[in-house]
């Protein structure tokens, strides 16, 4: 190539490129790459005729561009199958469909113990938010500067912002609450209670589901909602029918009581005021509402 200052043909760029996506797959870096075509260029370049070497640096550009090529196209593909397994694992988690044990085994791939138990919390904003957005990335870069490396999922699901974070560092989700509400712009939170195992995580986020659906059917106003101090709502409002004739069965006799207006009860209140009491005759019986 340098002889000749001929550029590579498309054979040799995708025997090039093919090298460049083994060299991804086997963990060797972009840089390592560039460095080793570099050195044995400085390397091979004393020897060259003069005329040869002034086009040696463009022979280095060629190959380096395909090997760049290579590895790239393998990094992406690496990414997609990366993001297509959390997405699977993700939507097995929070819906508690797979296999538990297997389950287990690739949440430790994703940072997640889930022998241990586990706390969920969902932030709704005005607009849903994906992996992507600003809005999630902000959250998602606070807690890592906050927490580091802690066992920490940051995801969203339905348009929602959605963290796993363990059952013992409530400090965790408080965090959480508190970063989302500001990135959603006024947005809601609801924190689910811990739960253990891998049928935990299912648990704390369908309270924490259940807790927003509340807040919004009984105009709550709480930007963080607990799913620990709402439990008695639901019971209260799963029979609205028979609330209601509760209700009435124990406040309606007292609702007529206070209305009473009849001539006993006037009489009643009547005579309940000290007077002086007639001399009775003998064998009458005495009654409050008699004549």
């Amino acid at each position: 190539m340098c002889a000749t200052r001929r550029r590579l043909t498309r054979e040799e760029r995708e025997a090039l490129g093919a090298l460049g996506e083994r060299a991804a797959e086997a963990g060797v870096g972009l840089r390592a790459l560039v460095r080793a075509h570099l050195s044995t260029a400085q390397r091979v370049r004393p020897g060259l005729p003069a005329a040869v070497a002034d086009h040696l640096l463009s022979a280095v550009e060629q190959a380096v561009d395909a090997f760049a090529e290579g590895h790239e196209r393998a990094q992406h593909l690496a990414m997609r199958q990366e993001e297509a397994a959390r997405r699977e694992f993700i939507e097995d988690l929070l819906y508690g469909r797979s296999d538990l044990g297997r389950l287990a085994e690739r949440a430790e791939r994703f940072g997640l113990l889930l022998s241990h138990a586990h706390a969920v919390a969902v932030a709704q904003g005005p607009e849903p938010y994906g992996d992507g957005y600003a809005v999630t990335r902000a959250v998602e870069s606070s807690l890592v500067a906050r927490f580091g490396n802690r066992r920490i999922l940051l995801t969203t699901k339905d348009g929602r912002l959605i963290c796993v974070a363990p059952g013992d560092e409530p400090e965790v989700l408080a965090h959480f609450a508190k970063q989302a509400y500001a990135a959603t712009d006024g947005g809601r939170v609801a924190i689910g209670r811990p739960h253990p195992g891998a049928g935990g995580v299912v648990h704390s986020y369908e309270e924490a589901l259940n807790a927003l659906a509340l807040a919004a059917r009984m105009n709550l106003d709480e930007p963080v909602l607990h799913a620990a101090d709402l439990l008695v709502y639901p019971v209260l409002t799963r029979d609205r029918e028979a609330m209601a004739d509760l209700v009435r069965t124990v406040l309606g006799p007292l609702r007529q009581t206070r209305g009473a207006r009849g001539p006993c009860s006037t009489r009643s209140r009547r005579t309940s005021r000290p007077a002086a009491s007639p001399p009775r005759r003998p064998g009458a019986s005495a009654s409050a509402c008699g004549p």
